[in-house]
């Protein structure tokens, strides 16, 4: 079983991850939107959004546990996305939500005897879910529409 002060750090990393996700920083680096691909967009600032909530939601577990919410400076070890092209920086956005449900999976079970904590992780790793199957599900039909009216 965690400590409470374990606990805090551990959150304390979580909350690190979503104040400095991959999705905002996605959303700053100006990603190339080819025409028929602004869905694309669309849901990328709504995922950014979330997790910003996410942080919030973070942020109030760690004063919960007598913590103070200072996050930190989190590398994604991405290169940089400057302009790439958004079907690009979906596939990595799509390999850092994997990365990320697998934090949540594991934080969930470290979380089981704190249930304030808990149900604020079963929250995020469920949105998290959510987010993967949308963001895989919304660049099928953009892609294969995109590639159809470039063999046009």
């Amino acid at each position: 079983m965690l400590s409470v002060p374990e606990l805090v750090d551990k959150l304390q990393l979580d909350l690190t991850r979503k104040t400095s996700s991959f999705a905002e920083y996605l959303t700053m680096c100006s990603p190339y939107v080819p025409s028929g691909a602004e869905p694309l967009w669309d849901l990328l600032l709504h995922v950014r959004d979330e997790e910003r909530v996410h942080a919030r939601l973070l942020g109030r577990a760690i004063v919960e546990h007598n913590g103070i919410p200072s996050p930190g400076a989190y590398d994604e070890g991405s290169p940089d996305a400057n302009y790439l092209h958004i079907f690009y920086l979906y596939d990595l956005l799509i390999r850092s939500k994997e990365a990320s449900i697998r934090v949540f999976e594991s934080r969930a079970e470290e979380t089981r005897d704190y249930p304030a904590a808990h149900k604020v992780i079963q929250s995020i790793l469920d949105d998290e879910r959510r987010q993967l199957r949308e963001l895989r599900d919304s660049l099928m039909p953009v892609r294969s529409n995109s590639t159809s009216q470039v063999e046009a």
